[in-house]
């Protein structure tokens, strides 16, 4: 088993004093150094009951040594952080008077400093409250302690003549929208008596409407009965009259009837002399025709196989190549059929 060996320099320690630490180990380190020979030996030896006990007894070995080393480890740390404190106690006791000195010395060095400095936050402190009655906003973010005397002057004046006149435009408005308030109240009083002007003008308008629609109802009422008994009428005379019109309507449509079933058995009697005739003067035909095809069909033969087309090369010659010699096969196939 290799043991990794630690190098003190990567802790920035001197090996001396890595050494003495390492010291306090060593009782455990030999002692874990001698187990580890009869641990590499019992990984040798076949696994029996004996092999499984010595395994035990071996192991609970190491574990006291395992707790033994951490033992040290604590001993030795809290020594070590316990040094650590004293440490920073001994420099706190030796840098708190330097420090004392130098605050001193520091209040020495800027004492007409902080005498500049105390009288611009006192003349800060003044102008300030002398802007409260202005309601200055962010006053604090002023710089009024180092505000020369001259820009102050003119600087309060201002602010006190905006102040004066924001406190006169306010003072205004309010006698404005008191005003207008007013004359609001004034309208709306004058839209009350209106109002009931108009209320009661269109209770009287009311009462005289009410009078016109009763009137109109009685006379709508009276239309209605006379258009009630004229409808009875005339619905009377409309369903004569329909009748009327069914009955001519039928016998115009069996008249009809009548004439075109006469008038459809005398053209099938055409049609089917139009078709004898026609039938025997076809056969004619093809009889003349056969007799008159025999010299023709040779003649029509050597015509379509001498036709020939000479087009230039495009896109569309291929097209009208492939079309024009279908229609040759197709010729000679119908000169075949003579």
């Amino acid at each position: 088993m290799e043991i990794v060996k630690l190098d003190p320099k990567q802790f920035g320690i001197e090996e001396s004093k890595a050494s003495v630490v390492e010291q306090s180990f060593l009782p455990k380190v030999v002692e874990r150094d001698g187990l580890i020979s009869v641990y590499e030996n019992l990984l040798t030896k076949e696994i029996n009951q004996a092999t499984c006990i010595e395994a035990g007894n071996l192991r609970k070995k190491l574990v006291k040594v395992r707790t033994g080393i951490a033992d040290i480890h604590k001993t030795e740390k809290a020594f070590y952080l316990a040094s650590g404190r004293y440490v920073d106690a001994l420099k706190n006791k030796h840098t708190l008077p330097i420090e004392q000195m130098e605050e001193k010395l520091a209040e020495i060095e800027k004492y007409y400093e902080n005498i500049e400095k105390q009288r611009i936050s006192d003349l800060q402190a003044e102008r300030e409250a002398l802007l409260t009655p202005y309601e200055v906003e962010n006053v604090q973010q002023l710089a009024l302690g180092i505000m020369a005397e001259s820009v102050w002057v003119a600087f309060l004046a201002g602010t006190k003549s905006a102040y004066e006149k924001k406190i006169e435009d306010a003072r205004i408005e309010s006698e404005r929208m008191a005003a207008e308030l007013k004359a609001e109240q004034e309208r709306i009083e004058a839209q009350r008596i209106e109002n009931e002007r108009l209320k009661s003008e269109a209770a009287e308008k009311e009462k005289a409407l009410q009078a016109e629609r009763a009137a109109a109802e009685s006379e709508r009422k009276r239309l209605e009965d006379i258009a009630k008994a004229e409808k009875g009428k005339a619905e009377a005379i409309l369903r004569q009259e329909r009748e009327e019109a069914a009955r001519l309507a039928k016998i115009q449509a069996d008249k009809l009837a009548e004439e075109k079933a006469a008038a459809k058995k005398l053209a099938d009697e055409l049609q089917a002399r139009k078709d004898a005739e026609a039938k025997a003067e076809s056969e004619r035909l093809a009889a003349e025709k056969k007799a008159a095809k025999a010299p023709v069909k040779e003649k029509l033969r050597i015509a379509i196989h001498t036709l020939n087309l000479q087009l230039p090369e495009s896109e569309l010659s291929s097209d009208i190549m492939a079309k024009f010699n279908g229609f040759k096969s197709w010729a000679t196939s119908q000169i075949d059929a003579l």
